[in-house]
C-alpha cells in the first residue's frame, strides 16, 4: 500500500479520541500525511471495544487520548 501511495520512510499518524463516561470511543480525529492513512487510522480506532472509563472521586468521567502510530515504509 505504501508504495502505491508514494510513501517512503517513517510515517507518523496521530489519532485523538475520547473515552466517554460509558467507556465508548467517540470523537475520533486523525492527522496523517495521506488521506488514506488518516481514514484507516480512524477506522481501526473506531473498532476499539468498550473500555473502562476514567474515574475520579468515584465518578466516571470522559478522557481524551492521543495515540501516536508510527510505521516505516520499506521497499
Amino acid at each position: 500500500m505504501a508504495e502505491s501511495l508514494g510513501l517512503t520512510g517513517k510515517q507518523n499518524i496521530y489519532v485523538q479520541f475520547k473515552i466517554d463516561k460509558s467507556g465508548n470511543v467517540s470523537e475520533i480525529k486523525a492527522s496523517a500525511k495521506h488521506i488514506k492513512l488518516k481514514k484507516e487510522a480512524i477506522r481501526v480506532v473506531g473498532k476499539i471495544p468498550k473500555m473502562i472509563p476514567g474515574k475520579q472521586r468515584g465518578e466516571n468521567f470522559e478522557v481524551m487520548y492521543t495515540l501516536p502510530i508510527v510505521f516505516e515504509a520499506r521497499n
